[in-house]
């Protein structure tokens, strides 16, 4: 869960970006890496794409995959792909119904996280 706290004048959410990081499938976890935090900054004027061109700008790095976090959900759940501008405005949503901060975790190497747990979430999540 986060530790930073939210920008003072609250207009727009903190954005954690995790970045040079790698996926650990067993425990599920993202290690040893960097973490910077945009306070001021209103992504919702942009596109997947515009979105995606400014992190790659940032940090100097192609991006592969990108995920955001949801809040209050254990981090294998609570990972969600963003792949267009659908994806993107779900991000959007929950970084403005949340606390006020979202975390945002960068794939540099396309591990496909998603290929790892998908049969094994839905039978957890029924009880299996």
């Amino acid at each position: 869960m986060s530790t930073s706290t939210p920008n003072p004048n609250g207009l727009y959410p903190v954005v954690e970006l995790n970045f040079k990081d790698v996926f650990i499938q067993n425990p599920f976890s993202y290690k040893h890496g960097m973490k910077f935090t945009f306070n001021d900054n209103d992504f919702s004027g942009m596109t997947y794409s515009e979105f995606i061109t400014f992190l790659e700008w940032f940090k100097q790095k192609s991006i592969k995959k990108l995920y955001y976090y949801e809040p209050g959900k254990p981090l294998l759940y609570g990972i969600t792909a963003i792949l267009n501008d659908g994806d993107y405005a779900s991000f959007i949503f929950y970084g403005y119904v949340t606390d006020g901060i979202i975390s945002l975790y960068v794939d540099h190497y396309g591990q496909g996280i998603e290929d790892w747990f998908g049969t094994e979430i839905e039978e957890e999540e029924d009880g299996v």
